[in-house]
């Protein structure tokens, strides 16, 4: 089940990423109610690692744009072998380059991830409640 204390999570509290996949594994899957809580759960999941990725994609460009601003002083600093000595100034750049672009994927990957479990979740409660207006009437 889930905690009824729970509800306008938006207007109440900002709950971690954790504390919501926390209260979306609470919520049982045999009932229409609590699925469709799960769901309300997981899209406010979905929100922030929206925000996440959004993060992430800026802190790419940031570090993008620093690399190409390093690169460029010291490219025109250099008197000779330009090319190599602007590339040397900028290696540990590149490596926080690579991880920035990491954790953008990754992030973009949690989104996408995260959509597939809520549409799957939705064809869920979809199922579940034709079972329950067939056994409702049924029981008719």
């Amino acid at each position: 089940m889930y905690k009824k204390g729970v509800a306008a999570l938006s207007l109440q509290k900002q709950y971690t990423l954790g504390e919501l996949y926390s209260l979306a594994d609470q919520c049982s899957h045999d009932y229409p109610a609590t699925l469709a809580r799960k769901i309300e759960l997981l899209t406010e999941v979905q929100i922030l690692l929206g925000r996440k990725a959004a993060e992430a994609v800026r802190d790419y460009k940031k570090k993008y744009a620093e690399r190409k601003r390093v690169y460029a002083e010291a490219y025109i600093a250099a008197k000779n072998l330009r090319e190599q000595r602007a590339e040397l100034a900028v290696i540990e750049l590149r490596i926080q380059e690579a991880d920035a672009e990491a954790d953008k994927v990754r992030w973009s990957n949690a989104v996408e991830s995260n959509d597939q479990v809520i549409n799957s979740l939705k064809y869920s409660l979809k199922v579940l409640l034709a079972e329950f207006g067939n056994n409702a009437s049924a029981n008719r």
